[in-house]
């Protein structure tokens, strides 16, 4: 009887998560996990429950613990999700992504249980549910009253991942590779901001995707998915958010009052500075008056002809920003023995390998093996 029990709470929809989230069509993972199409179907339709044997082959297959499809699932439906993607990006891609910012929903949520985390410090600037666009000057002016709130200054932001952080927001990382996004973020109604961020990046233009993302919390984050959707309004709702990252990281009275030249020398100078790759710092420089289009255009030729497009200089030397929150509530349960290793893994249900990325620990961190040292001491 409790057998049946256990089984009786196989949770559908996980079982469409988790196909999504491994980018499988229906027929894909039936094919892969020997099992068929029409069953697989009657599995994600709540028309049929999986046997256990079957059950583990899906999840092998998916490489996710079989208890993964036994958990209640969080909803994903309130708030909208933006992606900074390329045109190429699919639907698929998209799914892939959206899944994960749910695990990272639930990486938080346990710790939240344990930990008290940094207040939600996030100024919803447009708080409407239909996109208008908003002038540049005036998102201009909206980056410098968000910088004001956070006492920021005028300067140069020395950590834009910790400062996220501190303000409430969840930041990860993950490989997106060849997913032709390189960031997305979510708010949803009575949840904590969440930015997820490619690792594949430099240093420089990562800074840029999270600040990118912030301007969306600030400015978009009440809009209806719809909209976002609208092939009209999201070049326009990328622009904004790109204007507002520009404007944040690179204050036009402090930044432009450091342009003396549009020499690579000058501008190589201004990024170690800036943090802020030398193609946005000279768009920055153009778009607030400080360089001509001939200048600008010179210094996309001079890039070029070095070579330098796709990797500038100091990309190699500039330090990458890791997020540190989600790592440190996981590192504190342990090394405070509140949680084994293996109870985290086994409470939260979820892959160790993803845990483990998503929350910034190093590959292995979780794993049980640690269990099997005896600890030694020399005579």
């Amino acid at each position: 009887m409790e057998e049946a029990n256990r089984f009786s709470r196989f949770v559908p929809e996980r079982l469409v998560e988790a196909r999504e989230a491994r980018g499988y069509t229906l027929t894909e993972l039936a094919g892969v996990a020997g099992v068929s199409h029409q069953a697989i179907s009657k599995y994600e339709n709540k028309k049929s429950v999986p046997g256990y044997d079957i059950l583990e082959k899906i999840a092998e297959t998916l490489k996710v613990p079989v208890t993964y499809f036994y958990k209640p699932i969080i909803s994903n439906e309130t708030g909208v999700t933006f992606f900074r993607s390329a045109a190429l990006a699919t639907s698929k891609s998209k799914k892939i992504h959206l899944h994960k910012i749910s695990w990272i929903k639930e990486i938080y949520k346990y710790l939240e249980k344990f930990f008290i985390f940094p207040e939600i410090n996030v100024p919803r600037l447009i708080d409407r549910e239909t996109y208008i666009p908003t002038p540049f000057v005036t998102i201009d002016q909206m980056a410098s009253e968000v910088r004001r709130s956070w006492n920021l200054g005028n300067g140069p932001i020395s950590n834009m991942t910790l400062l996220l952080e501190k303000a409430g927001i969840v930041v990860a990382r993950s490989p997106f590779e060849n997913y032709k996004i390189d960031a997305c973020s979510k708010w949803g109604t009575g949840e904590r901001p969440v930015i997820l961020l490619s690792d594949d990046k430099t240093a420089a233009r990562s800074r840029f995707d999270i600040a990118h993302e912030l301007g969306h919390l600030v400015l978009h984050s009440k809009i209806k998915q719809s909209e976002f959707n609208l092939k009209a309004n999201y070049k326009l709702i990328e622009s904004e958010a790109n204007r507002f990252a520009s404007a944040f990281l690179l204050p036009s009275s402090s930044f432009g009052s450091e342009i003396i030249s549009n020499s690579l020398e000058h501008l190589v100078a201004l990024k170690r500075r800036w943090k802020v790759s030398i193609q946005a710092l000279a768009y920055r420089a153009h778009s607030i008056g400080y360089f001509e289009e001939h200048q600008h255009i010179y210094l996309r030729r001079k890039l070029a002809k070095n070579n330098q497009l796709t990797r500038e200089p100091l990309d190699d030397v500039l330090e990458f920003e890791e997020p540190i929150l989600l790592q440190q509530a996981i590192k504190a349960l342990v090394e405070h023995n509140v949680k084994t290793k293996a109870d985290i893994t086994s409470e939260l249900s979820l892959p160790r390998e993803e845990i483990e990325v998503l929350a910034g620990l190093e590959p292995g961190y979780l794993s049980s093996e640690s269990a099997k040292i005896i600890p030694l001491v020399f005579k």
